[in-house]
C-alpha cells in the first residue's frame, strides 16, 4: 500500500464536446494537465468515439477523429448529452447503451494519464456544466465501470469547480469579486465568484449569466466590453480568468483593455480540471479552509438540519445535515427513541439564520406506548437541492413490544 501523501487525486472536466484532465500529488502545488501534444496547451480530448465499420474496434478522441476522415464507420458524438437523455445507438443490427459508450470514452481518455499509476490514484472528481440529478446518476454507473475499487469517486458542478480553483489562487487575487468567462460553446457564459466576508463562516457564490454574443459576430468586441462594464458597475472585481477556444483569436481589443483596468487578467482554458483537482483533494483532506469559507451553489444544501433531543435530563441540538454539503451527498441514519406521543420535530436553520422552522412529523397508525419505549430508526436524505424527505422505521423496544418495520415517511420542501 502506498501512503496517502505519495498518492493522487484527478479532476476530469466533461463536457459535450471534449474533456480534460488533470492531476496533482497530494502535496504538490498545484495541478497539472495532460497534454496531447508535448511541450504545448493541448488540453481539450474531443469527446467522441469511431467505430471502424463491420469491426468490433473503437477508437476515441482525437484518434477517432483521424480514423473517422480516412475510415468507414460510425463516428459518435455528444456523448453526454446521449447519455443524459438515455437513448439508444443502432449500429448495423448492434445497439449499444450511451451510458455505455460514454463510459467506454472516459475509460480510454484515463489512459492518457500516464505520469500517475492507476493504484496510485487516490480520488477522481468530475465535474459537469450542470450538475442535475440525471447527471449524477449516469457518473455513478460510469464509475461502477472504470475499475477504481480503491478510488474515491465525486462529482461538482462546474462553479463549484471556479470557487475550488480561486480560492487556491494567491489571495491578492480575490481580495474581492472574480469573474470568469468562458467562449468555449458558441454563446458566451459568465461567472461572478463573490465573498460574503461578514458572515462566519464566509460564504461565497458564484452566479452564472449566459450572454447573447456568439463567436461568428463581427461585433462581439463592442458586445463583450458592454458585458464586462454592466458586470463590474455594482461591484469591486480584483481579478478575471477568460477561458475557451473563442478567446484564442484576437479580437478582444477593446474589451480587454476594459477588463484590465486596476485587475489582474489570465487566459487559459484548463480551470475547471485544475478546480476539480483541488475539489478533490479537499474532500480528503479537511483544510482549514473548509471550516473558514464555504461554497453555496445550487447544488448545496442551503439549512442546517437537525432536531433538539434529550440527553439524560438536559435537551441538546443533534446536527443530522450540514448546510453547505453538496444536496446529493447529504444522507444520515440513526435512531431515536420517543419521548412522548407518537411525534417529533426536525429542524430546518437557513444559513443565514433566518426563517428557523420546526416541522412535527406525526406517525399516524403507530400503536400507542407508554413513554420512552419505542424506538424508530430514521433516515434523512436529500432527494434533490431544495426537497427534503425523513424515513421513520418502528423497531419496537426489545422484549416489551415487537418491532413492526412500519415505515413513515415525509417530503419537506425547503
Amino acid at each position: 500500500m502506498f501512503g496517502f501523501g505519495e498518492r493522487f487525486v484527478v479532476g476530469y472536466d466533461l463536457s459535450t464536446e471534449y474533456a480534460q484532465i488533470s492531476y496533482m500529488g497530494m502535496q504538490d502545488a498545484m495541478p497539472e494537465t495532460v497534454t496531447l501534444a508535448e511541450g504545448r496547451e493541448d488540453y481539450n480530448i474531443p469527446a467522441c468515439l469511431f467505430k471502424r465499420m463491420e469491426v468490433n474496434q473503437w477508437f476515441f478522441g482525437r484518434e477517432a477523429k483521424n480514423y473517422s476522415s480516412v475510415e468507414e464507420g460510425t463516428m459518435v458524438e455528444n456523448l453526454l448529452e446521449h447519455a443524459l437523455v438515455g437513448d439508444k445507438l443502432k449500429i448495423g443490427e448492434d445497439e449499444f447503451d450511451h451510458v455505455a459508450l460514454l463510459a467506454l470514452f472516459i475509460k480510454r481518455s484515463m489512459t492518457l494519464l500516464k505520469r500517475v499509476p492507476k493504484e496510485k490514484i487516490a480520488a477522481i472528481m468530475f465535474t459537469v456544466p450542470d450538475l442535475t440529478k440525471r447527471a449524477i446518476e449516469v457518473l455513478e454507473s460510469v464509475a461502477e465501470v472504470l475499475g477504481f475499487d480503491d478510488t474515491k469517486i465525486f462529482f461538482v458542478g462546474r462553479q463549484e469547480s471556479i470557487f475550488y480553483y480561486v480560492i487556491h489562487q494567491q489571495k491578492e487575487l480575490w481580495k474581492q469579486d472574480v469573474l470568469v468567462y468562458d467562449f468555449s460553446e458558441r454563446n458566451l457564459k459568465g461567472y461572478h465568484f463573490s465573498v460574503n466576508r461578514n458572515s462566519r463562516p464566509q460564504v461565497s457564490v458564484v452566479d452564472e449569466t449566459i450572454h447573447p454574443i456568439v463567436a461568428s459576430d463581427d461585433n462581439k468586441d463592442s458586445e463583450f466590453s458592454d458585458v464586462i462594464k454592466i458586470d463590474t458597475k455594482d461591484s469591486v472585481v480584483s481579478g478575471a480568468f477568460l477561458i475557451g477556444n473563442g478567446f484564442e483569436d484576437e479580437w478582444c481589443h477593446d474589451s480587454l483593455k476594459e477588463l484590465c483596468r486596476g485587475r489582474r487578467v489570465f487566459k487559459g482554458n484548463n480551470l475547471y480540471s485544475k478546480g476539480a483537482c483541488y475539489a478533490a483533494r479537499e474532500r480528503l483532506i479537511d483544510s482549514d479552509m473548509n471550516q473558514s469559507l464555504i461554497f453555496l451553489g445550487k447544488d448545496k444544501l442551503k439549512a442546517n438540519i437537525g432536531m433538539n433531543l434529550l440527553r439524560g435530563s438536559e435537551e441538546s441540538y443533534y446536527a443530522i445535515l450540514d448546510g453547505g454539503e453538496s444536496w446529493y451527498d447529504a444522507k444520515k441514519e440513526f435512531d431515536i427513541i420517543l419521548d412522548k406521543d407518537n411525534t417529533f420535530e426536525i429542524l430546518i436553520t437557513p444559513l443565514d439564520g433566518k426563517n428557523v422552522r420546526s416541522i412535527e412529523i406525526v406517525l399516524d397508525g403507530l400503536t400507542e406506548r407508554e413513554a420512552k419505549t419505542t424506538r424508530l430508526h430514521l433516515k434523512v436524505f436529500m432527494e434533490s437541492d431544495d426537497r427534503l424527505r425523513v424515513c421513520a422505521t418502528d423497531m419496537g423496544f426489545g422484549e416489551f413490544y415487537p418491532t413492526t418495520y412500519q415505515l413513515f415517511t415525509r417530503q419537506i420542501e425547503l
